[in-house]
């Protein structure tokens, strides 16, 4: 499966927003953290939340106050990368102006590191470099993720793979593709980031993931992540792509010590186990990116 996004912003109104027609592929609508307006939205009967399958669906969605900005995903066949479309019509109610198409195309996704989340009960959120995907209070799943990187320098990329329930490790794919399942309810176990190309030393990655049971560990290129147990669901994640500091950098990597977040009331506290996940698993590298050319 290919997936492709844009972003869409509406200014406040009352919009009909469409599936294109057959042939097309299905979207996907969410609403993107950074949107200062209110919405309001009614979908078609019988369909999965913000969800356009074919020509027989349609939002009607009520913008107020302040603009709003949507991200639109396309799921395409697999290697046929297709362009988000998607009909938008303004609803007049008697404004002279107000009638006709807003956009058959959304404008491409703004330039910087961006990470597209399908979480437990939300859907497909948006968020930018070293802002939270997924669930912070570590309580419901990241089933799934896509890390765009339109404006990478050139030499470097980001590579991720992820362990799934009942599937296993996935295959490792590069920035701009989709790893994970959506409305599947399986949980993530565990999850590798790791800088490739000759130019990576020249950069570090700086986040976090947060796993069920209130665990955080930081990010560290190449280094699988996981729960002690191995039964803990990746809850959340935060990365952002850094310089690295022109000081030689030592050979050695400690492994990071898994750190808890505040309990919530009805939390229980997890007991750390010696045995840490984070091993488990050999650590991503160009090389094995190459091994699985599959990845685009």
């Amino acid at each position: 499966m290919e997936i492709s996004t844009s972003v869409v912003v509406l200014q406040p109104g009352l919009y009909i927003l469409r599936h294109p027609g057959a042939g097309m592929p299905a979207l996907s609508i969410a609403i993107t953290p950074r949107s200062v307006g209110k919405s309001e939205t009614l979908v078609t009967n019988k369909k999965h939340g913000h969800a356009l399958i074919n020509g027989s669906d349609c939002l009607v969605m009520s913008i107020t106050e302040a603009p709003v900005e949507l991200l639109v995903a396309a799921y395409g066949e697999a290697g046929n990368v297709v362009t988000p479309a998607i009909k938008i019509d303004r609803i007049a109610l008697d404004v002279a102006s107000g009638s006709g198409s807003v956009s058959t195309t959304p404008s491409p996704v703004e330039k910087g590191l961006s990470i597209v989340a399908h979480v437990e009960r939300r859907g497909d959120v948006i968020v930018r470099a070293g802002e939270m995907a997924g669930d912070i209070n570590a309580v419901h799943r990241l089933e799934g993720f896509q890390i765009i990187w339109p404006d990478r320098p050139d030499g470097v990329d980001l590579a991720y793979a992820v362990v799934i329930e009942g599937i296993g490790a996935t295959p490792v794919v590069k920035s701009g593709h989709f790893i994970g399942t959506r409305r599947e309810a399986k949980r993530i176990t565990e999850v590798t980031l790791a800088l490739i190309g000759p130019n990576a030393a020249q950069y570090k990655l700086k986040g976090t993931a947060i796993f069920s049971g209130g665990f955080q560990i930081p990010i560290q290129s190449g280094l699988p992540l996981g729960g002690p147990s191995g039964r803990e669901h990746l809850s959340g994640f935060m990365v952002d792509v850094l310089a690295a500091p022109e000081k030689k950098l030592s050979a050695s990597i400690s492994t990071p010590a898994l750190k808890k977040l505040p309990a919530t009331p009805t939390a229980a506290v997890p007991t750390l186990s010696k045995k840490v996940r984070t091993k488990s698993r050999p650590a991503v590298t160009e090389k094995s990116t190459r091994l699985s050319n599959n990845a685009k």
